[in-house]
């Protein structure tokens, strides 16, 4: 007999492949998406004319672990991608996953627009009263004497109250809840599939990892408990009483719930079959204005080149690859007066997905920004170096975080520098400036940028009051990377 294969329970709709996610640990994204496909998988729709809209933003990877039609649109442009998927295809289903930064802040006109148009789509938006991607900013939703990364004294902006901004614009049908009701999230959604017109679903889900934390909720567990103290469950609520504060409950339920044509039906019945349609285009004579340029500092160092060097960093988000490449690239610019080409990769998870960077630095020009095979690949996580070791080549350096990183089957001729850099970090108080050890390692073992300008660059790198604590760091790197150079030679 064949053993038992363990099968997701939603594997019908879910790519297994993708699992496990990459939502940082208690958010509420993941309880959301699942009772996005129960009611789907209730629904009996053909899921071939299903298609799912995000923007940027944690929500944003929704699409990619559903076997649906997605469309990972550019930021603030969900509803504006739904928007013609729909009205050039009306038999589609349209939903959208986005966040209250996407929808509402940089989105928010779309958004207004089409519940007022009443295009039929179906609006998941998912609500952590933060730039969760971001840092943990403040945002339209913040409720008031919050504290978030901008506002540490608490917010004082009046937020927006969605369902009743949802109300006031049109929509057929406006709910909200929170993370911790998925039986309601999954009702919710059923009823928006049967009903046409513009759907407004309003998910309140924890954020610990920005918005928890700053808020003495450092846990899912500890936001989950939060929403099911302050929450009010009404039947047929008042959008009025939708408002959110720090110190009032928070009201859920169905706030709004009618019927009017949308906008396909408007349409045909006002305007009719008989339509002209004319083109029209601009004269492409517009010229913009020319700007002035700014003459650059004069470098305070110089440091020759004997070559063009390209450097790669790869880690997860979280480990401050892009600050490491954005200081290397500072180094040999501004202070030691070479030319650099810096370009950053990450994802929209607040931490944990890949991060990478890239530096180009030479004493001519640089005119192309890409380069596939790397002289020096810094890697601090596994996955990064299964992703990058291809590039390796004979003459290159590879420099790894010891306690992280297992390096197996590289091509001969590679020099592999090994350094406990996170230990070395949790040694003097602080992990996170692992990079900042790297990056004295890196000066004192390739030489690229000089010493003096790795120390100027990091100083207007990091936050104000934290430069003698990072130079501690560096220099630790340093010295490390000196006495290695020294038994070598």
């Amino acid at each position: 007999m064949k053993p038992l294969e363990k099968k997701h329970p939603l594997e019908v709709l879910i790519r297994t492949e993708r699992m496990p996610h990459i939502f940082c640990s208690g958010c509420g994204i993941g309880t959301v998406l699942t009772s996005f496909v129960e009611a789907l998988l209730e629904s009996e729709l053909n899921l071939d004319k299903v298609a799912v809209c995000s923007g940027i933003g944690c929500s944003s990877r929704v699409p990619g672990y559903l076997k649906l039609d997605g469309f990972h649109t550019t930021h603030g442009r969900s509803v504006a991608f739904a928007t013609g998927l729909k009205l050039s295809n009306p038999e589609l289903t349209v939903f959208i996953f986005a966040g209250d930064g996407d929808l509402v802040a940089i989105g928010g006109n779309h958004l207004i627009h089409a519940a007022r148009r009443n295009i039929d789509m179906k609006v998941i938006c998912i609500n952590n009263f933060n730039y969760g991607m971001t840092g943990g900013q403040s945002g339209p939703t913040t409720p008031l004497t919050a504290r978030t990364t901008t506002s540490m004294y608490g917010t004082f902006e009046e937020p927006f109250n969605l369902v009743h901004l949802m109300w006031a614009c049109g929509a057929v049908y406006v709910a909200r809840w929170t993370a911790a009701h998925p039986h309601y999230i999954k009702r919710s959604i059923s009823e928006a599939l049967e009903r046409p017109g513009f759907c407004f679903i309003e998910v309140i889900t924890p954020c610990p990892t920005n918005w928890g934390r700053r808020n003495k909720m450092r846990t899912g567990i500890d936001m989950t408990k939060f929403f099911l103290e302050r929450t009010v469950v009404k039947v047929n609520p008042e959008p009025t009483e939708a408002g959110i504060d720090m110190k009032n409950p928070i009201v859920c339920g169905v706030f709004v719930d009618k019927e009017r044509p949308d906008f396909i039906e408007a349409l045909k019945e006002q305007v009719g079959k008989k339509v002209k349609v004319y083109e029209f285009r601009g004269d492409g004579k517009a010229e913009p204005p020319e700007v002035p340029l700014k003459i650059s500092p004069k470098p305070l160092f110089k440091k020759k080149l004997k070559d063009i060097y390209r450097v790669k960093i790869a880690g997860l988000g979280g480990q401050g690859m892009g600050l490491l490449g954005l200081i290397i690239g500072r180094a040999a610019t501004v202070f030691d007066g070479n030319e650099a080409l810096y370009s950053q990769e990450y994802g929209p998870e607040a931490r944990g997905g890949a991060s990478s960077a890239a530096i180009i630095i030479s004493e001519k020009k640089v005119d192309v920004p890409y380069f596939a095979k790397p002289d020096v690949l810094i890697i601090m996580a596994q996955a990064a170096f299964r992703k990058y070791k291809k590039f390796l080549h004979p003459g290159s350096i590879l420099i790894v975080d010891s306690e992280l990183v297992k390096v197996t089957d590289i091509p001969e001729g590679v020099k592999v520098y090994k350094l406990p850099a996170t230990r070395m970090a949790e040694k003097l108080g602080r992990s996170i400036v692992a990079n900042i050890v790297i990056l004295g390692f890196f000066t004192a073992i390739t030489d690229i940028i000089s010493l003096k300008a790795a120390k100027e660059a990091l100083k207007i790198s990091v936050p104000k009051g934290t430069e003698e604590f990072n130079l501690k760091a560096f220099e630790n790197g340093y010295d490390y990377g000196k006495g290695i150079k020294k038994e070598g030679e």
